[in-house]
């Protein structure tokens, strides 16, 4: 009985001894460890706003707005368009436009063209791209992209070379007629 007494008698000693008191006051004033609320991070310049908050005890996050919310069209995006739309040009356009924060402009005489044309099977699945590239991936080279950001609308122009003429990509014989 005397043998099992003594280590028990010795761990509560040492427990005892490593037991600490809890500080009324937090050491560092500024990081208050029980809270989830945002505070402001150590250093900033009197009058400006901060970069960063902590929030809790590990986290610190940006204030900054990201690329993306400064400027829409630089959002990266992944759009599957559902194949049982059959979707045009003008359909698919709408479609990434969708959450974008942005409208197709409406159609005009000069995008007819483009409008009406069916979707690529290649262009069915887009991303992770820019929403810029992505639109600009779905006219083609033969299209100019053009944003009004007071409307927030996006239209396309036809793209001229010097002449006034309109950009046409050539196909080469050996491109349209199969090899025997």
């Amino acid at each position: 009985m005397e043998r099992l007494f003594t280590p028990v008698c010795l761990l509560g000693l040492l427990s005892a001894c490593t037991a600490t008191t809890p500080n009324p006051l937090p050491i560092n004033p500024e990081i208050d460890s029980g809270s989830n609320r945002a505070q402001l991070s150590r250093g900033p310049i009197e009058g400006s706003h901060p970069a960063d908050l902590r929030y809790g005890r590990y986290t610190l996050v940006s204030t900054e707005p990201s690329t993306e919310q400064r400027d829409l069209l630089a959002q990266i995006i992944e759009v599957n368009i559902p194949s049982s739309l059959n979707p045009s040009l003008q359909d698919a356009l709408q479609y990434v436009l969708l959450r974008s924060g942005y409208a197709l402009c409406p159609e005009t005489a000069s995008v007819e063209v483009l409008f009406s044309r069916p979707l690529p099977a290649a262009h069915y699945r887009l991303g992770p791209i820019p929403l810029r590239r992505a639109l600009q991936v779905l006219a083609g080279p033969a299209w100019q992209l053009t944003a009004d950001e007071v409307n927030r609308s996006v239209c396309f122009e036809q793209q001229k070379t010097e002449a006034g003429v309109a950009l046409i990509t050539p196909v080469l014989p050996h491109q349209s007629e199969p090899r025997p």
